[in-house]
Parts: structure tokens; sequence; C-alpha cells
């Protein structure tokens, strides 16, 4: 498991700490998920990132870690161009598509490769939200935890159509296939968006699937609400541990203390 703690902070008047952990999970020898925690520092921003890779040979592991690079080295070149945080979200989104469709062109062994991505762009005490697949956010709020995203999956599509209930959905075999993520060649790339106000005690979770499959909801808005977010990331990886860890699991925990 490797760990990141950071924050950003106006002193006295705007705090957010961000804490995220990232393992490979118990039945995977390799990971192929990404992450990224991007704190003010005078930028004027912060940004955290959750990729989850996928293709054969390694190859979702490089598309992860070129989806986090791409969009982090993007929104810092142009975060002072004038663009809002919507523009910069999307244009980065794209960038990173091209980027690791371009890789696996160059790489027949790559051929396929792509990940989804959840991003959190914050801007004093309003985020953009950003997804590409079934890495997702959740916000913590008063005791209750709300889904924010919605998966980009053709099952979801099929609930969306009122042809599944979401409780067919949970159990479909074809759950896990989407229909939106960067790279890949032929799946769309386009990013949802959604806009949010960070007000003091949310916690925002960005996370991969191999967290959100097996950890029931509830039991994620208890360990996000963790005293120290420190905890809070590292405890989100030992539940899906707990659960058999059949997947790469990522998590990131953000929360507005002032």
């Amino acid at each position: 498991m490797y760990k990141l703690f950071k924050r950003s902070h106006v002193p006295g008047i705007f705090e957010v700490q961000m804490s995220g952990a990232c393992d490979p999970g118990i039945a995977r020898d390799h990971n192929e998920d990404a992450i990224a925690i991007q704190e003010d520092d005078g930028r004027g921003y912060l940004l955290t990132i959750v990729c989850d890779g996928m293709g054969g040979h390694s190859a979702g592991e490089v598309a992860s870690a070129l989806a986090v690079g791409v969009l982090g080295e993007y929104i810092e070149r142009e975060f002072t161009s004038g663009k809002t945080p919507d523009e910069l979200l999307r244009e980065g989104f794209s960038l990173a598509n091209e980027r690791i469709d371009e890789q696996a062109q160059a790489n027949p062994s790559a051929h396929g490769m792509g990940c989804t991505c959840v991003a959190v762009l914050g801007v004093k005490d309003r985020v953009w939200v950003a997804h590409a697949g079934d890495s997702r956010l959740y916000r913590v709020r008063d005791g209750s935890v709300e889904q924010v995203t919605v998966d980009h999956t053709m099952v979801q599509e099929l609930v969306d159509q009122g042809l599944l209930t979401p409780e067919q959905a949970a159990t479909h075999p074809y759950r896990g296939r989407i229909s939106r993520c960067l790279g890949h060649g032929k799946h769309k790339s386009d990013a949802s968006i959604n806009e949010l106000v960070l007000e003091k005690g949310d916690n925002l979770l960005l996370c991969s699937d191999g967290l959100s499959d097996v950890v029931p909801m509830e039991e994620l808005q208890a360990l996000v609400c963790q005293r120290d977010v420190r905890d809070a990331s590292r405890r989100l990886i030992e539940a899906a541990n707990k659960q058999g860890g059949p997947d790469n699991i990522s998590a990131i925990v953000m929360r507005r203390v002032v």
C-alpha cells in the first residue's frame, strides 16, 4: 500500500485535508490503479485523481499513470489561462485520452489499454467533479452518504432506461462493462461534470471499483468519517482486503475542516 497526505488552506478561513491510499489487493499481483493529490500550494486550486487501468501486459498501469500525469500537468499549465474549471477538466480528460491512444498505437503490446478516471478540481469552497467510467465520488454530509457520480456502464444505461432496477443491476453479470473511459480506442471519453459546494465538515471519497464493489455504502460512510483522514484512507483499503481484495483498490478522502 502506498499513501499520500496533503492539505490546502487559507489560514483561519479555509482548509481541506486530503489523504489517499492505493493497494494491489489480495488477488492481483500488480497494481494498475494510480492516484494523485495536488494541494493548493500557491496554485489557486487543489486537484485529486483516481484512475483504474485496464489492458493486458501491464498496459493498464501505463494508461492510469499517463492519465494522472497528463491531467495534472494540463491543469497546472492552463489554470491561469482564463478557462473555467469545467473547461479545464473536459479538455484535460480529452488530452489524456489522446495521449493514451497514441501510446497504444505506438506499442502493439499496449493495444486496447485504457483507464477509468474520477477527478476533483477545487477552488476555495467549490469543487468540480469529472469522471469517465465506474470510478466514483461519494459525499458524506451530516451523517448521510450520497453517490455523486453515475457509473458509465452498460448496465447503468439499462437502469436509466427503466429496463433494470438498481437491485437487479447490482448482481447483473455485465455490471462491470464500462461505456466510457480514457483510451481503449472505441469507448467514449467524454467526461461528466458535477459542481458542488464543499461545506465545513463535508467529506468526499474518490475511489476505484476495487473498493465500491466490495464495501457497502453504509460501511464506506463510517470509515470515511474517521477522526483522522489518514486513518480513513488506510482503513478503507483494509476493509476491501477483508472482503478478499479481488481487485486493485484506491481511495482518496477529502475533508473540509475549516
